[in-house]
């Protein structure tokens, strides 16, 4: 009875002091802290978590490695005092991921620090562009010029925030640029969650007609106002559609495609659907003047597998199918109790269950491999192209967006790839059904994709991105020029060819 007893007192402590870091979500700064042992017992639970849910941890480390490398950082932890901030466990957290380098395994702030970085909170006013380590100003509507290069943000080099900031960055593999075109899309975003809100900011910068260095400082801007009348980036002008057509020349058809992120039926997949097929039907029409197509994927970052298919089925005179292979651990979804219901509700829990048991069966070895029948075979459209294919890709060529471009590469002998590496690798990868988990005690964010994927037969670098045929980084006086020097290139190689 004593024992009993006990117990239901543990479990009470328990309850309440659960029931009061629940009550406290709403409160929680970067800067809150708590009982080390509760960071901990989140520690445990992801850990656990990625276990049974992950199929692509030891894609890139060794199950030995990872639990070294895992049992390091708890260490660290340990010893961060009695009381560690969230700031703290949030980087140690993401720390622990960065070995299963998997960009779709990902850790978020609290719902409560995510309101302040899209709402409330005060963030670094100017879009940044990176070239090498340094920033330039990428808006033409700010305090300063487009094109001005920032030297220092609060007395730190671009080099040593790159460095900073870049753990806080999931990728695939060992592929780097994906990391640096997320810096540099989302730098205000990342510079709060590391440093924290600030009311300003001192830099030193070097106007673009200037020499000398001056000192300024310039306000923070609440993230409301910095979303809602923010200019576009200078290097996005133009790119105000996510699909884009264009003929530069006789010769020559042009179509961009900047995501497949768009579900089926909804508009925005009508709209994909309804530019593929009028592209297509022109150079169909045509097909005695278009000899040359050129596809822009630079900022693809992925989206529905069955958007990229059907993108492929006007490129290829084969049949095919949507992967070479997909595996998962269980058809069950681990930790139900843990789920963000937010992200996954009963019903689309239900539905993930039902899908995951209907399209893949248990193999000869043990494991669930993607059956015939949740992998058709799809037919190629009667109006596809065999032209020259040149493709544009870059860091934020991603997800879907890569793997297009891997099944591309390895099937098609008419394409060339202008660019820069892709963001996301071209071997397997680990997407599909997205699991968004909440750890009880930090209330922060687990995301754990569930579907290991494998596009095309193993590459010999399945960890690094497709890699471009014909190198091309844009230039810093293209740059500031308004000029696009990867499709300048493309084009000049149409006329070469």
């Amino acid at each position: 009875m004593k024992a009993v007893a006990t117990k239901l007192v543990l479990m009470l402590c328990l309850f309440l002091t659960t029931s009061s870091l629940v009550a406290q979500d709403q409160r929680l700064r970067m800067g809150s802290r708590l009982p080390r042992d509760a960071f901990l017992s989140d520690f445990q639970l992801m850990s656990d978590i990625l276990k049974q849910a992950h199929p692509g941890m030891y894609l890139h480390t060794s199950k030995e490695q990872f639990a070294d490398d895992f049992a390091e950082t708890v260490e660290k932890l340990r010893t961060a005092g009695n009381r560690p901030s969230l700031r703290q466990f949030f980087l140690l957290a993401t720390e622990a991921l960065d070995p299963i380098r998997c960009g779709h395994t990902y850790l978020l702030p609290p719902p409560s620090v995510q309101d302040r970085l899209q709402y409330g909170g005060k963030l670094f006013p100017i879009p940044i562009k990176v070239f090498g380590n340094k920033f330039y100003v990428d808006q033409r509507k700010t305090d300063l010029p487009f094109g001005t290069e920032i030297i220092s943000i609060n007395d730190q080099s671009p080099a040593e925030l790159l460095s900073i900031l870049g753990p806080l960055v999931s990728q695939d593999g060992f592929v780097e640029s994906f990391r640096e075109t997320y810096i540099e899309d989302n730098f205000s975003e990342l510079y709060a969650i590391r440093f924290g809100f600030t009311e300003s900011f001192d830099l030193q910068v070097r106007r673009s007609d200037q020499s000398s260095v001056e000192t300024i400082s310039i306000p923070a801007k609440r993230a409301s106002n910095l979303y809602d009348q923010a200019e576009p980036r200078a290097s996005r002008e133009g790119r105000e559609l996510a699909f884009r057509i264009d003929f530069p020349n006789d010769s020559t058809a042009f179509i961009a495609i900047d995501t497949f992120d768009s579900g089926n039926g909804s508009p925005p997949f009508r709209l994909y659907k309804s530019t593929l097929k009028k592209f297509f039907s022109v150079v169909d029409r045509h097909e005695d003047s278009f000899d040359n197509m050129i596809i822009d994927l630079r900022y693809n970052d992925g989206g529905y597998t069955r958007n990229e298919m059907l993108l492929y089925s006007y490129l290829t005179n084969n049949p095919f199918a949507e992967v070479d292979n997909a595996e998962i651990l269980t058809s069950e979804l681990p930790y139900k109790q843990h789920l963000d219901r937010e992200y996954v509700t009963k019903g689309l829990a239900k539905y993930y269950q039902r899908t995951l048991s209907k399209d893949f069966e248990e193999s000869y070895n043990g494991t669930l491999q993607i059956s015939e029948d949740g992998n058709p075979i799809i037919p190629p459209n009667r109006k596809a192209f065999d032209g020259k294919i040149y493709v544009l890709i870059g860091g934020r060529t991603y997800s879907a967006g890569s793997s297009f471009c891997s099944r591309l590469k390895a099937a098609h002998p008419n394409v060339e790839f202008i660019g820069e590496e892709t963001g996301g690798a071209s071997g397997a990868f680990t997407a599909g059904t997205l699991l968004m988990y909440t750890l009880p005690n930090s209330r922060c964010k687990l995301a754990v994709p569930i579907i290991r994927y494998q596009t095309v037969k193993q590459t010999k670098s399945a960890d690094r991105g497709v890699m471009p045929d014909y190198p091309v980084k844009q230039t810093l006086e293209d740059f500031r020029a308004g000029k696009d020097t990867v499709l300048q290139a493309a084009l000049e190689l149409v006329k070469d060819d």
